[in-house]
């Protein structure tokens, strides 16, 4: 029993570390979108267009955020 809970928690350390790592990938791309926007002059309707992105990254990250948490209470 104890072997298989360590087991569980190994694969959920795993797929933690993989969930966080996309998440990085997220937040590095919106940081060089507000880079671009913060240095070149851009039109509102690019700026929007930059804001949909960061904001879509936004609630991506927040649910590869919740479904890695999530991960252990599932496995139980």
């Amino acid at each position: 029993m104890i072997n298989n809970d360590y087991e569980h928690v190994q694969e959920w350390i795993a797929y933690r570390i993989q969930k966080l790592d996309q998440i990085e990938v997220k937040l590095m791309k919106m940081k060089q979108l507000a880079e671009f926007a913060r240095d070149y002059k851009l039109s509102d309707k690019q700026i929007e267009s930059i804001n949909a992105k960061i904001l879509n990254f936004q609630k991506e990250i927040i649910a590869l955020d919740d479904q890695s948490k999530t991960f252990w209470s599932n496995a139980h």
